[in-house]
């Protein structure tokens, strides 16, 4: 879709196309039949763009509670934030009312921020994405608090603004960045435009190395929804709180440090296997959450820890241990089989042994379900066969 056929579907005439596309309920297998049928009432370009529209609002629904409402491009819908994830930022910036979403998309962003009372403008270099994030900002009622600016993050004329949000372009067509200094424009070309002190969040992906980050200047934000690790962002000047945050989403959970914590000493598995949440893993504060649960590391280089006795948590999925075997696959066949187990929940933890392949040798047949990890505990390679506890 380019901007002229965008601009198009806003129209009534869009509008009639998109409402009939909708009323098909079209998907990726049946785009063509659609297109083909709407086709005979509306130009070709105009009808593959309400098809499009139809199936991506679809697959925004789990991204966006508005998403009938909203529109989107297949690689700006990819990569934007959640709506969850969106407004737990825009809580952080909540005391600034101008804000500058750098690199806005279709506008996910700039959407919770508006949201929660700030004036925002909306840039980026993509015509199409400014226009669809006005769009946006028009259909949940917005349209006075999100004006929309095209031009390059790194030299158009601000309005004065109080904060900003920069969520730079992380790939090409070939290939993903890590690096912050890969992306388009590079984190330092985007804290150039802003003094030291001034309140700046930059999204990142998550699983950035940490050599590659700002340690002294900036705190890092790693944020898991579901259980799932989303994103990582960098808060810098008056935005900067600590230098390590751990985020949950949805419950809003944190946990906090300006230096880790000493690791515990490693110590045989006990009877609560811990297998803690990607987001505290990554923010390197396992250990913390090891103080609070009285619990130790099996190894020295894995993040799961082990307990006597199990605490409400709700940054680890807790397991009760059953039965430890060094890495063997007879051997654990022959457990299983003994126990009556007919399927296992294969996770892997520092392993690189192949999942798929030791479900297929194993051959189980029984009514019981057990979770078994492939990990390192004291540096051996063992599977730990466990049943899931719920600790939260």
């Amino acid at each position: 879709m380019n901007g002229a056929i965008f601009h198009q579907l806003l129209t009534a005439h869009g509008q009639a196309a998109l409402a009939a596309a909708t009323a098909l309920n079209p998907s990726e297998a049946t785009f063509l039949t659609c297109w083909k049928q709407l086709r005979k009432h509306y130009p070709d370009e105009l009808a593959n763009a309400a098809v499009e529209t139809a199936i991506l609002r679809i697959k925004a629904r789990t991204k966006f509670s508005c998403a009938d409402r909203m529109y989107f491009t297949r690689e700006a819908l990819e990569q934007a934030s959640s709506e969850v994830v969106a407004q737990h930022r825009a809580r952080r910036l909540a005391p600034y009312c101008l804000v500058a979403d750098l690199c806005c998309g279709i506008g996910s962003d700039a959407l919770a921020f508006a949201a929660a009372g700030a004036m925002v403008t909306a840039i980026d270099s993509d015509p199409l994405r400014v226009a669809m994030t006005e769009a946006n900002a028009a259909a949940l009622g917005y349209h006075e608090r999100v004006h929309g600016v095209v031009g390059d993050a790194r030299t158009v004329a601000l309005p004065e603004v109080q904060a900003a949000f920069a969520d730079p372009a992380r790939r090409t067509d070939r290939r993903r960045f890590l690096d912050p200094e890969d992306y388009l424009p590079p984190l330092s070309a985007i804290r150039a435009r802003f003094a030291p002190d001034f309140p700046l969040a930059v999204k990142i992906a998550p699983g950035v190395d940490w050599s590659d980050l700002p340690h002294r200047d900036a705190e890092v934000e790693f944020v898991s929804w579901g259980g799932e690790l989303k994103e990582c962002v960098l808060w810098f000047g008056a935005a900067r709180q600590v230098a390590r945050r751990a985020t949950l989403l949805p419950c809003g959970a944190q946990l906090t440090a300006n230096e880790p914590c000493q690791p515990r000493p490693v110590a045989p598995i006990g009877a609560v296997l811990y297998d803690p949440d990607p987001a505290l893993t990554r923010a390197g504060l396992v250990h913390q959450l090891a103080e609070q649960l009285e619990a130790f590391p099996i190894d020295s280089c894995g993040p799961l820890l082990s307990a006597r006795q199990r605490q409400p948590t709700p940054w680890a999925s807790a397991y009760g241990v059953e039965q430890v075997i060094p890495f063997h696959r007879r051997h654990l066949g022959e457990y299983l089989r003994s126990q009556q187990v007919g399927r296992i929940t294969v996770i892997k933890r520092g392993s690189l042994a192949d999942a798929d392949a030791l479900v297929r040798c194993l051959r189980l047949q029984g009514s019981e379900h057990r979770w078994v990890f492939l990990t390192y505990a004291n540096h051996q390679h063992v599977m730990i066969v466990c049943t899931h506890l719920n600790c939260h």
